[in-house]
Formats: C-alpha cells, structure tokens, sequence
C-alpha cells in the first residue's frame, strides 16, 4: 500500500500543469497600439530583474529582457480585459472562484540571446508582491512578418524533472494568451533575432491575477 500511495504522489508530480489558450484574443488593431506604445517608450524599458533572498537584481545568468510597467488608460484596458476572461480562466484551471485583490501588468521584450530559467511566479518573501499570485498569463504579439525564433514557453510539472512527458511548450504565437497556475515552474527558451532592431522583439505582456 505504501508503494502505491508514493506512485500516486509521483504521478501527480510529474504531470503537467492545466493550462488554457486564447487565439486572436486583442486582435491586429490593439497589436498595432500596443507596438506604437512600446516604440515610443523604448528609452523607459529597463533591465528584467530576478528575485534573489537579498532583494531584487539583474542577474544574467538567469534571465535577460528588457521590461516596462503599464501605466495610465492602456493598464486599465487591458486588466480589464483580464477580469472579463477570468471566469473562463479559473474553471479552466479548477480554481475556485475568487474576487482579485490586483492585477499586475507588465510588458517585457524579448530580444537576441534573451531567456528566462526555469522558476515560478510566486514568490514566498514576506513584503514580496508575488506572495499573492494565483494566475499568470501571458499574452504575444510582435511586428509584422515574423522577426524572431524560439521564446517557446515551457510549462513544467510540480517535480520539474525536464524528463519527456513531465512539460509541455507552448509557441508564442501573434495574438495569443496563454494562462496557467502561478505556482507552477516554467521557463523561456532563448529568443534569436539576427537584426537586434527593439521593434523585432518578441514582446509579450505579464499579468498576474492577485487573490486575498
């Protein structure tokens, strides 16, 4: 019995998260904006940081990408949009309904030799905003044609193995959302983009759902 019952804990260690997608989901007019937007707040992207027990710090060796907060009408619309899809988010997940305490948006682009390591959006630092996390979800867009390859996502099991069968890649795909549970690991594959040019990135907006 007692093997039975760690082959059932493995089991359900190794098994892949759920997950959700949506195709088309801003469509090409909004793309257009959200493009002009990062454009003309290219000099306000910063260096993405990573979480470390002392604080806060650009640290290469686990993630490289640029990344700016949303702010004013453009935050607002978008949060919006979020709350509105996320009905369809939780019982897709399996997670009880909730009321979000927040959600924080931000946009990251992804340019030559960018990637992020394998780890999760929740964060167990007291004072840290990630304490809250419930969903992520990130949504793609990018200048047309194509201009980039790889960024694939890849959402891992609770173990994290990276044995076959234990995590599934996801495209990032012009126009797609995908949303999952925050405490999940998962990762960016390194991005290639031969012309360096900011507006080829690969741009991908965060948001993340806050319960109580």
């Amino acid at each position: 019995m007692v093997i039975v019952g760690m082959s059932v804990v493995t089991d359900t260690f190794n098994k892949i998260p759920p997950y959700g997608l949506v195709h088309d989901w801003l469509g090409r007019e909004t793309v257009n904006r959200l493009l002009r937007f990062a454009q003309s707040n290219e000099q306000r992207f910063d260096d993405s940081t990573v979480t470390h027990e002392e604080g806060e710090r650009v640290d290469c060796t686990r993630r490289i990408s640029r990344k700016l907060q949303i702010f004013g009408g453009l935050r607002s619309e978008l949060s919006g949009k979020v709350e509105d899809l996320l009905p369809i988010m939780l019982n897709r997940l399996g997670i009880k309904p909730f009321i979000p305490e927040k959600i924080e948006v931000e946009l990251a682009a992804h340019g030559d030799r960018a990637f992020f390591k394998r780890h999760t959006d929740t964060v167990t630092h007291i004072g840290h905003e990630g304490r809250g996390r419930i969903i992520s979800s990130v949504y793609y867009f990018y200048s047309l044609p194509k201009s980039f390859s790889g960024g694939v996502l890849r959402l891992h099991s609770l173990a994290a193995s990276g044995e076959k069968g234990t995590f599934v890649d996801i495209e990032p795909d012009y126009d797609k959302l995908v949303f999952f549970p925050s405490f999940f690991p998962h990762e960016v594959l390194p991005v290639k983009c031969a012309s360096g040019e900011f507006l080829h990135s690969r741009f991908a907006i965060n948001f993340w759902v806050h319960g109580n």
